[in-house]
């Protein structure tokens, strides 16, 4: 399948995608009159090379996308003072509001469409919108690292301990396209021997049960919904009778990028307005900080993609 049919697929509803913003400001922030997302890649925002400040980019408004990987007041009380930061730190910038999509794949398009201006894209989504000219302007660390596992969990009392146990068993996973909540953990399962098919074809010997969140997968096996579930490790369980029985290899945190054509003076600004986020700007976060994507940072994930039947053979190399 096609890198953009695949897109097109599944993030068809992009357009309409967003779940609105996070924050409890009552303006548009230039949705215009009709309640649309944003609009053209060029409507909020230019990518005239001559423009050199954050607040002429952006024309005063920035959305920062965010993927549906936990409940939107989570994500406003986490990303709210960064966004206040930011806010005040850059001229002409009047606002920075979070505004979270329905789905992965509809983050990626709103910013690949110009409809917000900045996005946190998961790795996998990232490597895909490469080529569509995303830029990467930094990276989430946690607790010190650049990177994090996804776990697969089951309850205490279902005699399960290994993956191999989860024959025709029901695992709760987050989203297709989520690295940690979907590709990570479903190349797992297949290197333990099961049928999970790929991004195409449907698993034969597990059942997916597709939840949109972390939370939402943890929640579904404290529940007893499910038999197990799988979920990045900054997603923690309130039920001790969770228990861990695999863990992923390290995967890259999430990149911020911005969206296609931003000039370049304006990616060094944001770039470095982020790496100085003041600590008491992240107390509520789920990182500790932003750092510098560094070359081939994401290409273990490009392969779990390719290995998982992603199309993304087109994909200029990281390292470039």
């Amino acid at each position: 399948m096609e890198r953009r049919t695949l897109l097109a697929t599944i993030g068809s509803a992009a357009a309409v995608g967003a779940a609105g913003c996070l924050g409890d400001s009552d303006d548009t922030n230039g949705n215009g009159d009709d309640g649309d997302v944003g609009g053209d890649a060029g409507q909020n925002g230019t990518d005239d090379d001559t423009v050199e400040t954050v607040g002429e980019w952006a024309e005063g408004e920035v959305e920062f996308g965010l993927p549906p990987f936990q409940d939107a007041e989570d994500l406003a009380d986490q990303y709210g003072p960064t966004f206040d930061y930011l806010e005040d730190h850059f001229d002409g910038v009047d606002s920075v509001e979070g505004t979270q999509t329905t789905s992965y794949a509809a983050t990626v398009e709103s910013v690949v469409g110009g409809h917000t201006e900045m996005a946190n894209l998961s790795p996998i989504i990232y490597t895909l919108a490469l080529e569509d000219g995303v830029e990467p302007v930094a990276m989430n660390w946690s607790h010190g690292s650049d990177a994090y596992h996804t776990y697969i969990a089951t309850r205490e009392d279902t005699g399960i301990e290994s993956l191999s146990d989860l024959e025709g068993k029901t695992i709760a996973m987050v989203d297709t396209l989520s690295t940690s909540g979907g590709l990570f953990p479903r190349y797992m399962l297949a290197q333990a021997g099961l049928d999970v098919g790929d991004i195409n074809t449907p698993p034969e010997d597990v059942a997916f049960n597709w939840s949109g969140g972390h939370d939402a997968s943890l929640a579904a096996l404290e529940n007893e919904h499910v038999d197990a579930a799988a979920y990045g490790d900054f997603q923690h369980p309130d039920d001790d009778a969770i228990v861990k029985i695999a863990e992923s290899d390290p995967i890259p945190f999430d990149p911020v990028v911005v969206k296609p054509g931003t000039p370049e003076p304006v990616q060094e600004a944001i770039t470095e307005a982020l790496l100085d986020t003041p600590e008491e700007a992240l107390d509520q976060h789920r990182i500790d900080r932003f750092g510098e994507v560094e070359p081939g940072t994401y290409d273990p994930v490009r392969d779990v993609a390719v290995e998982m039947g992603v199309d993304i053979e087109t994909l200029e190399a990281d390292d470039e």
